[in-house]
């Protein structure tokens, strides 16, 4: 008889265990797949050892134990707190607090060794799917092979150990006579959820000042931003600022759902009365009362992990736009090089080639950056003539358009363009040792990787401004190939230079009595005081776009990832309380039918449940998300978000998938 009790217990369950189970078996199947490939040795002699291929796969697979662990240990908490009458049932059969903490730990170790199974073997047959997405995002010339890794399963498997060992204990913890006890009281003081008394009142209108002024700030983010960096710094004003305004957020979500959502929900306008909208409210408001820290913390964590998602998405796309900042070409050599190798350019050919002729020259153009102060000491710029920088653009479409106003114009090409762009400010005159230059525009510079180049400013000047300055002369030689050639001479480069940085000048320069004094000298200086420059020898694109590529492709595949999980583990949290919850309102749910409420209605009533449930804390998420996006982008100005605008929808899409099955089931079983 007893046996069969628990069985039936077990069975009223099984519906939940179902979603369980498969959120489980995603897990194990993406963390098998994160540990096999870091036993790939193909895969890992592919990518190299700049990329940290197997830190980056550890990393991922750590974020997914966590993501896991909690997941199990709030839906294992769930699942005993629906389960008090059967512990009753249980204590009245006889069963000692061992006997029935020892049957609920077999039904979890039985629904995870059972996961764990087939887990690893999804895990096995989609594991070259996600190798082939991993050799794509890095792009890998690589042919992915069918890999099985018995060190990967153990691994797996310990993890699942551990996990179970941790929930295993929490049973122990929650099925104890004193935490049920506190439980049941609980559940008593619930209808103190119907009264919302003043001082409640008060933290709710704090929630919700709380989050607007975090959202506000966020909206007017650079303002405050360089207020904050002018009285703290740079870095420490946009430190102290983003954390205020996550504390802002994490803060007023929590009070959102303790407080200011159910008074909010105390209210019952009349229009209410027409349909089964007050049992609605009723409803939400007493979730809300044992259930906000659960609703809280998963609007932060959703908004955290969009959030992280958008912040290495912008990164990304700016790291992959600077290949053609550092390398507009396929290759970029010193002219002494280029001599050397230019009789073993045949084997490319044809080719274009393009001589840029530079002059170091001394120059000083007052820079200004919040919180940093202003650079105006005299340094050495690179200057370019108009002829050569049109010359160029013919084979680097990135160069802006650049027309001269008069002959004592100059442009500025700035490598401040990519970050904190807004918080840069250059002075509209240059100083050189003969005259006055006039700022008429600043682009970002696409002219090739700053290494070549002896100064960290670079100035494109009229054609008559370039032969009558002075200064210290050098070519660059820029190369570019068909694409199908790429491969040979990024060859021929391995063989024939060694990368070395050579070619010296030592400036000693300052400003006195509104001039420049002081002179640029060929060679080392006296003194290794950082006023010696080198150049380096070539910049290949090819190199410079691999290496770019694999490190930001592994980043992105592993956040992708976890984020996905993340995503798939909270939309199946909430499905499992919706469903459990249902299944003791059923009762409910007849008696209105019985008191001739039409179905229509009823079904109305549930849809609207769960349109709560499921989407105020992920639409609550995505406006942080945003928000934070929005922050990143006056940090990082040009960078493309338009991959977390992609997951933002993705989200929305799982959750609304996961009300939809929520939905159908509970109208099935009604």
């Amino acid at each position: 008889m007893l046996i069969s009790i628990i069985w039936r217990g077990f069975k009223k369950q099984l519906s939940n265990y179902l979603i369980f189970f498969f959120s489980l078996i995603f897990a194990v199947m993406v963390y098998y797949s994160f540990t096999a490939m870091t036993y790939e040795q193909p895969l890992i002699r592919s990518a190299g050892k700049n990329t940290q291929l197997v830190g980056m796969l550890g990393f991922g697979s750590f974020a997914v134990v966590v993501i896991l662990l909690f997941f199990m240990v709030n839906t294992n908490r769930f699942f005993i707190e629906n389960r008090r009458k059967d512990i009753s049932i249980f204590h009245l059969y006889g069963l000692n607090y061992y006997q029935i903490c020892l049957w609920f730990i077999l039904e979890i170790l039985f629904i995870g060794i059972f996961s764990f199974a087939v887990g690893i073997s999804l895990g096995v047959l989609l594991s070259k799917l996600f190798s082939m997405i991993l050799v794509k995002a890095m792009d890998l010339p690589l042919k992915v092979h069918f890999f099985f890794s018995t060190d990967a399963i153990l691994a797996t498997g310990l993890v699942i150990l551990f996990i179970l060992a941790v929930v295993s204990f929490q049973i122990l913890w929650l099925v104890s006579g004193s935490k049920f006890s506190h439980l049941k009281k609980l559940r008593l003081r619930k209808i103190q959820a119907m009264k919302i008394p003043l001082w409640q009142k008060v933290f709710g209108s704090i929630g919700a000042l709380f989050l607007l002024s975090g959202w506000l700030m966020a909206i007017a983010y650079i303002i405050l931003a360089r207020k904050a960096s002018d009285y703290f710094g740079l870095f420490q004003g946009n430190a102290l600022l983003m954390g205020l305004i996550f504390v802002l957020c994490v803060i007023g979500s929590y009070l959102f759902f303790a407080f200011t959502l159910r008074w909010y929900n105390s209210y019952r306008p009349k229009r209410l009365n027409k349909n089964l909208g007050i049992l609605s409210r009723s409803e939400w408001q007493l979730r809300l009362f044992s259930e906000w820290r659960f609703f809280g913390s998963i609007t932060v964590a959703l908004g955290l992990a969009l959030a992280f998602l958008g912040g290495m998405a912008a990164v990304a796309s700016l790291e992959m736009r600077s290949v053609n900042e550092i390398a507009p070409t396929s290759l970029m050599i010193t002219r002494q090089s280029y001599e050397k190798l230019a009789p073993k350019l045949q084997s490319v050919a044809p080719y274009q080639r393009q001589s840029l002729h530079f002059k170091a020259v001394p120059g000083k153009q007052n820079v200004e950056i919040s919180g940093e102060g202003t650079n105006s000491q005299p340094e050495i710029m690179d200057m370019v003539s108009i002829s050569d920088y049109r010359a160029f653009q013919k084979i680097n479409p990135t160069l802006e358009d650049i027309q001269l106003k008069s002959a004592r114009s100059a442009v500025v090409l700035s490598s401040y363009q990519r970050y904190f762009n807004d918080y840069t400010r250059y002075s509209k005159s240059i100083y050189l040792k003969q005259g006055k230059l006039t700022v008429q525009r600043t682009h970002p510079n696409f002219f090739g990787d700053m290494s070549l180049r002896y100064g960290t400013g670079m100035i494109v000047v009229s054609d008559e401004i370039f032969n009558e300055t002075p200064g210290l002369s050098y070519t660059i030689e820029a190369i570019d190939v068909a694409p199908q050639n790429e491969n040979k001479l990024n060859h021929l480069i391995r063989q024939n230079l060694k990368g070395d940085w050579d070619y010296p000048i030592h400036y000693d320069l300052s400003w006195k009595n509104k001039q420049i004094v002081g002179e640029i000298t060929v060679g080392e200086g006296p003194k290794k005081d950082g006023s010696t420059i080198y150049r380096s020898e070539y910049t290949s694109h090819q190199e410079n776009y691999r290496s770019t590529r694999s490190s930001l492709g592994l980043i992105l595949f592993v956040v992708t990832f976890v984020t996905t999980t993340f995503i798939i583990t909270t939309a199946s949290m909430v499905t499992l309380r919706q469903l459990s919850e249902f299944k003791q309102k059923r009762k409910k749910y007849g008696l209105l039918r019985q008191m001739g409420i039409p179905d229509k209605a009823i079904y109305r009533e549930i849809n609207r449940e769960n349109r709560v449930v499921f989407f105020i804390p992920a639409i609550l998420a995505l406006i942080h998300s945003m928000l934070a996006i929005s922050v990143f982008s006056h940090i990082a100005k040009n960078a493309n978000y338009g991959f977390v605008y992609l997951f933002c929808g993705l989200m929305l899409i799982v959750y609304a998938l996961f009300y939809w099955v929520t939905c159908v089931y509970q109208k099935k079983i009604l």
